[in-house]
């Protein structure tokens, strides 16, 4: 056995920096934080290859003096606490004093920085070969940090990060979350040349919130405020509008932003209390008493424990809860918040005097007009130039191999029923149609033929903040199945031509689903990002559930399924065939 021995300098920052730099968003995070406890009113990050390469990031904030900007890339130093009793009332986002020498021992890393004082600034660069140089030099009052070429010296780390496109997307998550308890300050975002985030200041959390939601989530924004002893919940919720994940969902900690499951299952089950799909966006803010949260539980500080976590979901839950509405049925949640106009055009229908799902309702007021079913089933490229003949009577035969049986009818327009030898077999007519759409499309673009629709006039499409990076990051996918779509300003983009099954459907819906199938994507190999691109295609154009069909219809349907490359599974992965064996019906009837 080894004797024990004190490790090098050199290895314990970079096993502090394993704790607290995951990867470039993690950078990001600390720099940010740092910026915005030294009071800047600006802060502008600039990115290389998803921050592989490049971040750097530049406040006005307060700045250092030489001496402090030294002992700032000590481990440890900190301005922010002295003694163990500051842990238990810290208000700033950082305080252990880890963030820059951990960045320094695994980056080619440069520091800047003025106090408006010193009679220069000052520059320290490090170098993990060439070491460490101080010198004096020009800069308006403010810090820079530049960090180049991150993990290089760790080639091992730097082969467990993701793609650039995955990087940046989680960068630009990262500085719009860190946006909205500072809602009066700015940030610029800028990568590889181009701005892609600019959040001017806001006057308020609402107007800020509009900046990443768009415009059009006005009004469903909805005020949620509750509070119990100690623990008060302020923020906004959108009450009638929902989207297909949490990515819309922030929990800030007295102003810090956390990841916390007693806040995300409190967030869970308000909503779950109304009958509706899809998760609200969520922006809520709890002030609690320093002393009844430990917020030194992570290097990273994005975990917290609560002294109480019991009160706390309850003042949570019951916050949401009473914003979206406060009954435990979804009555009345598609109206707009209190007090707030009524949207120039919402996508979706009431059926029976009763609300479509969440997940239907998107707005395109600057769009065309769409419908929640998609196409015509009869002008899908399925039926295009096939007659629709009425169904007989009689069930309609469909005999090919194994799968052979007669359609028989249809199940709650959702569902077709087939006779099979061995039983009842169930398709979902959706999915079903995804999987056919799927295949044509695929051969379209295989031959060359892809069926382009152009629009009269190029229409323009607002997409979320969040969102703008995603779809940035697919134009050459969208161009290569038949989009012409280019980056207009801000987040918006213009939208010249669609493939053709897309021609007065709903394109905020399909560019949301794209979106939504490629926040947990880890390759940007091109063969991956067209089928996702063409499987939110088919989704789209496909046929909806709750919809009639005739005879003539489903078997035709049925048929070009069978004939599929999996006619057992659509794109997405979910199946299509459920069978049900005779021999289990009669068992069911005591007739075995």
């Amino acid at each position: 056995m080894t004797s024990v021995r004190v490790l090098p300098s050199e290895l314990i920052n970079q096993i502090a920096a394993g704790e607290v730099v995951e990867r470039p968003s993690s950078v990001v995070k600390e720099l940010v934080e740092n910026a915005i406890d030294a009071g800047a009113q600006r802060i502008e990050i600039i990115l290389e290859n998803g921050g592989r390469s490049l971040i750097d990031v530049r406040d006005d904030g307060c700045g250092m003096n030489e001496g402090d900007a030294g002992l700032a890339l000590e481990r440890h130093a900190t301005s922010k606490i002295a003694v163990f009793d500051d842990l238990l009332s810290v208000r700033t986002l950082g305080f252990r004093g880890e963030a820059l020498p951990s960045i320094a021992s695994v980056s080619r890393f440069t520091l800047l920085t003025w106090d408006g004082i010193s009679p220069t600034g000052t520059e320290i660069e490090c170098d993990p070969i060439l070491g460490v140089h101080v010198r004096p030099a020009a800069r308006d009052r403010g810090t820079s940090v530049r960090v180049a070429e991150l993990f290089e010296n760790v080639p091992a780390r730097r082969k467990f990060l993701k793609s650039s496109d995955a990087e940046f997307r989680q960068i630009v998550s990262v500085v719009t979350s860190y946006s909205l308890p500072v809602p009066q300050r700015s940030f610029r975002l800028e990568h590889n040349g181009r701005v892609v985030l600019d959040l001017t200041p806001a006057a308020d959390l609402r107007e800020r919130a509009l900046q990443i939601l768009g415009a059009e989530a006005a009004p469903f924004l909805s005020e949620l405020s509750m509070r119990i002893d100690d623990s008060e919940a302020v923020g906004l919720v959108t009450r009638g509008l929902r989207y297909g994940s949490r990515r819309h969902q922030y929990f800030f900690v007295n102003g810090r932003l956390v990841k916390d499951r007693v806040l995300a299952h409190a967030s869970a089950r308000a909503s779950d209390a109304f009958d509706f799909e899809g998760h609200p966006a969520v922006f809520l803010f709890l002030e609690i008493a320093p002393s009844a949260v430990d917020v030194n539980v992570h290097p990273a500080k994005t975990e917290v424990r609560f002294r109480d976590s019991g009160k706390v979901h309850v003042v949570v839950e019951q916050a949401i809860r009473a914003a979206l509405g406060g009954a435990e049925e979804g009555v009345g949640l598609l109206q707009p918040a209190e007090g707030e106009l009524a949207p120039v055009s919402v996508i979706g229908e009431v059926r029976n005097g009763q609300g479509v799902s969440h997940s239907d309702q998107l707005f395109a007021p600057t769009l065309v007009e769409t419908s929640d079913r998609g196409l015509p089933f009869e002008n899908s490229p399925l039926f295009r130039d096939r007659p629709v003949v009425q169904p007989p009577l009689e069930a309609a035969p469909v005999d090919l191999g194994a799968l052979k049986g007669r359609v028989i009818g249809q199940y709650r327009m959702s569902y077709l029923l087939i006779d099979s030898p061995d039983g009842l077999r169930l398709i979902d007519q959706h999915v079903a149609h995804e999987r056919v759409l799927y295949d044509s499309f695929e051969k379209q673009i295989e031959t060359g033929k892809t069926e382009v629709q152009r629009l009269l006039t190029p229409v323009l499409y607002e997409a979320p903040i969040p969102d703008v990076a995603v779809l940035e990051s697919h134009l050459e996918e969208l161009r290569g199945t038949g989009f012409e779509i280019e980056r207009f300003s801000g987040n918006s983009f213009a939208v010249a031509a669609v493939p053709a099954p897309l021609q007065g459907a709903n394109l905020p819906k399909f560019f949301q689903k794209l979106v939504e199938a490629s926040v947990e994507e880890k390759t940007s190999h091109w063969s991956r990002l067209r089928h996702r691109v063409l499987a939110s295609l088919a989704c789209q154009a496909a046929i909806k559930v709750h919809r009639s069909l005739t005879g003539g219809e489903m078997s035709r349907l049925v048929e070009d399924l069978l004939h599929s490359s999996n006619p057992y599974a659509c794109p997405h992965g979910r199946p299509i065939i459920v069978d049900i064996r005779h021999v289990d019906i009669e068992k069911h009837f005591h007739r075995r």
